[in-house]
């Protein structure tokens, strides 16, 4: 039989991200993503000690992903937040897992799950930007990162309309980008 050219670790990390976004943290099996990952239960436990743990490892590497596909711009907030909207709608899971973090009450300071230097770097960013007059100073960065996220978000949480991302996602984007910009107002 031929050598997996992935490690174990990564193949239960991607079938992990598949199964909780689909199901989340209570309605995975482990056993799926042990098959899926071509691995035994026992090698998935010898790398994540519990289910939790290999949950919030899932959601870590998804954020990891798309925070290096989509850097943030703190002087462009609406070109980053339609950039990352974009993003969202082509890789749907990373969002799931998103809103499933959140229902599971993950937080930004479970271990893990966000670079804590990369988040403070978002917060310079953003006073930064503050004081290059890019962005109202009237807002602290965590508020502004906090509404830009719900407008990301909002068509992956509202019943309604939940899959029209896949029908228009340019003219999404260009809504998101819109809501952006009257939330920073004049500056």
């Amino acid at each position: 039989m031929p050598r997996r050219e992935t490690p174990p670790r990564e193949r239960i990390l991607a079938a992990a991200h598949v199964e909780f976004a689909e199901r989340g943290l209570a309605g995975a099996r482990i056993d799926t993503i042990a098959r899926e990952a071509e691995a035994s239960k026992e090698r998935l436990y010898a790398h994540f000690k519990t289910k939790r743990d290999l949950f919030d490892s899932a959601i870590g590497a998804s954020v990891d992903r798309w925070v290096k596909a989509v850097p943030l711009d703190a002087h462009d907030l609406p070109g980053w937040a339609s950039r990352l909207y974009l993003h969202f709608a082509e890789h749907v899971d990373d969002a799931r897992l998103l809103l499933w973090g959140q229902i599971e009450g993950v937080t930004l300071s479970a271990p893990g799950i966000v670079d804590h230097e990369e988040l403070t770097a978002r917060r310079v960013g953003i006073r930064a930007a503050q004081a290059a007059g890019d962005i109202p100073r009237d807002w602290e960065p965590d508020e502004l990162l906090t509404m830009t996220f719900g407008l990301v978000l909002a068509w992956f949480v509202t019943p309604q309309t939940q899959n029209l991302h896949r029908d228009d996602p340019e003219r999404r984007a260009v809504v998101v980008r819109e809501a952006v910009v009257r939330i920073l107002g004049a500056v």
